[in-house]
């Protein structure tokens, strides 16, 4: 995403230029304060993504299943599952200050923080459900976050996720990978719109878990 903050550069173009973790959770630090009105715009209405992939998980489940919010942000996707009546989903996220953001919203079972380009904290076969959205960009997290998040995941559970186009080919390549191992089956993918004023378009991809992957080791 590119939001205009300062005239020569922008937040989005800074997070996606990270090298490394710690330098986006810095990005995203400093982000926080204002990151939902410049995603969504003063209206609040020209960032549907959230919406989108919270009613793809409530037509794949019902609202009792435990949901995992990877990337979770501000909460832009739990707000949006709470709107279907999901109460138990949790959060990680690798900036605090977002954190802190979607504690306010008061929609999350638990929120922590993670850096998901190591380990998903936790045991694995736990969650139902997990949601990754517009966190596969650049500088943003590696393919390996893939088998992990299926590390996570029940057997015939999903993985609801958003790719653009700077990456897509290569998720898609890493996705074919894990197919091969039966780790995962692409269910369904769709084009969606993640800005209507740009016309900018994301994928969104549901993958059923057909078993649970090995941990492949941090790429970033």
């Amino acid at each position: 995403m590119t939001v205009q903050r300062d005239g020569s550069s922008t937040w989005g173009d800074r997070a996606r230029a990270a090298a490394s973790p710690s330098e986006a959770r810095g990005v995203y630090d400093a982000w926080a304060a204002t990151y939902d009105d410049d995603v969504a715009g003063r209206a609040g209405d020209d960032y549907p993504l959230p919406g989108t992939v919270a009613d793809v998980v409530a037509r794949l489940t019902d609202p009792t299943t435990d949901v995992l919010d990877a990337a979770c942000g501000t909460g832009l996707v739990g707000a949006a599952l709470a709107r279907h009546g999901f109460t138990s989903v949790d959060g990680l996220d690798v900036s605090p200050k977002m954190l802190s953001r979607a504690r306010a919203r008061h929609v999350y079972h638990d929120l922590g923080p993670a850096d998901l380009s190591q380990r998903v904290p936790g045991a694995g076969d736990k969650f139902g459900i997990v949601t990754c959205v517009n966190a596969f960009e650049p500088g943003h997290l590696p393919r390996s976050a893939l088998a992990e998040f299926a590390r996570v995941v029940h057997r015939g559970g999903h993985i609801v996720l958003t790719v653009g186009d700077d990456r897509r080919e290569e998720i898609q390549r890493h996705l074919q990978h894990l197919a091969r191992r039966g780790v995962v089956r692409v269910a369904e993918t769709s084009e969606v719109p993640l800005h209507p004023s740009t016309r900018e378009c994301h994928t969104v991809a549901v993958l059923e878990v057909v078993e649970a992957a090995q941990p492949s080791g941090p790429q970033w």
